[in-house]
């Protein structure tokens, strides 16, 4: 019997009712384990420092240059309600993601990558956090999965995303 499993408040996969097996980066972001779908990663780079943006909330911790495109680098931990702790350790690696948002996430350690199947799903009670499809958990470990879609809105809290006008 398989000790992983995979639980959410919404569907797995949108695309079917059909069983389907997806690969999922595991990672931390300091204290907070996470993974993502390797289908939305664009690439994992070294850690370089963000250029703050002015005004920018506590989860934006600026923007860096990866492959000629110019990304948003959030703090999955502050975004989680966690607290900046010097003692939590330095990031180490940049992943972009994949999309229009033009999002990478800072990640402090790279994790394995895993396979999940809809059969390893479960519905889960609520979920107060937008940004996570659910939870996968493997011997005592667990981790969220992202809901990237939801990444960018959950970062600016409420605050009104800047349209340009005509």
């Amino acid at each position: 019997m398989n000790n992983d499993s995979f639980q959410h408040g919404q569907r797995f996969s949108d695309e079917s009712s059909e069983e389907r097996v997806r690969k999922v980066q595991l990672f931390r972001a300091r204290t907070f384990p996470f993974g993502v779908f390797e289908s939305e990663i664009a690439t994992i780079a070294e850690w370089r420092e963000p250029t703050p943006l002015p005004h920018a909330p506590e989860s934006v911790l600026g923007v860096v240059s990866i492959q000629g495109r110019m990304l948003t680098v959030l703090d999955l931990e502050m975004l989680a309600g966690g607290e900046m702790d010097s003692d939590d350790g330095p990031y180490r690696s940049i992943l972009a993601l994949r999309g229009d948002e033009q999002l990478a996430l800072a990640i402090s350690e790279l994790g394995e990558t895993i396979e999940c199947s809809t059969s390893e799903s479960e519905s889960a009670p609520g979920n107060e956090e937008r940004f996570v499809l659910g939870v996968w958990r493997r011997a005592g470990q667990d981790a969220r999965i992202l809901n990237v879609t939801e990444l960018f809105p959950a970062a600016l809290q409420g605050r009104e995303r800047r349209r340009r006008r005509f």
